[in-house]
């Protein structure tokens, strides 16, 4: 019976396209590939989202790489922040599934920086019961450590909880770990493949 529903948050709630992020930042192609291959595709950028390293650090690293200025790499960072923006069909999907009386987290590999402005930007992830930012602890997705540490925190069984994520190693990891997953795509199919697990165990028809 699944009785919770965890999201992931870039590309599911969230926009995240790098290709699309560097291309609405700049015109020139050069600099184009320097930030996408020197920052967003570079181990660093994974260090931000493992929290072993904060953006403070992180801003002059990049620019020191790239040769591209501090000011100018602070302003590729707001950027970003800004280009994540609500998928207006999941973020309905997820209040449909709070009208179903599902508990619902998140599981994200997001720096701290990140994840704070988003939730002060966007007020309905207040409306989550719970959730773990790999940025906050030290480990991320697909490891198994950050799975346990949702499930202990939260007292969650595996079993019992749907797992959406758009990244297909981190479905892989869930499924070893038992939970019942889809693999996100940004399509009504998928939209219907969640809502259609989700009615078949609905908590509302199983109190009746």
């Amino acid at each position: 019976m699944i009785r919770n529903v965890i999201f992931d948050f870039g590309a599911v709630l969230f926009q995240w396209n790098p290709q699309k992020i560097v291309e609405t930042f700049t015109q020139s192609i050069d600099e184009q590939n320097i930030l996408m291959e020197q920052v967003l595709a570079h181990p660093d950028w994974l260090a931000l989202d493992r929290g072993t390293m904060l953006l403070a650090e992180e801003i002059p690293k990049f620019a020191a790489r790239t040769g591209i200025s501090c000011q100018r790499m602070e302003e590729f960072i707001n950027h970003i922040q800004l280009s994540l923006e609500k998928i207006p069909e999941t973020e309905a999907l997820f209040f449909r599934i709070l009208d179903k009386n599902y508990p619902t987290y998140y599981l994200t590999n997001m720096c701290s920086a990140f994840f704070e402005t988003l939730y002060e930007k966007h007020h309905f992830i207040s409306f989550f019961d719970g959730g773990v930012v790999s940025g906050k602890e030290l480990t991320m997705k697909p490891e198994p450590e950050i799975f346990h540490l949702l499930c202990q925190r939260y007292h969650l069984n595996p079993h019992e909880c749907l797992f959406i994520d758009d990244h297909y190693p981190n479905i892989e990891t869930a499924k070893s770990l038992g939970f019942n997953t889809v693999h996100f795509t940004p399509t009504q199919g998928c939209i219907r493949e969640i809502e259609e697990a989700l009615e078949m165990f609905s908590p509302k028809l199983q109190a009746l």
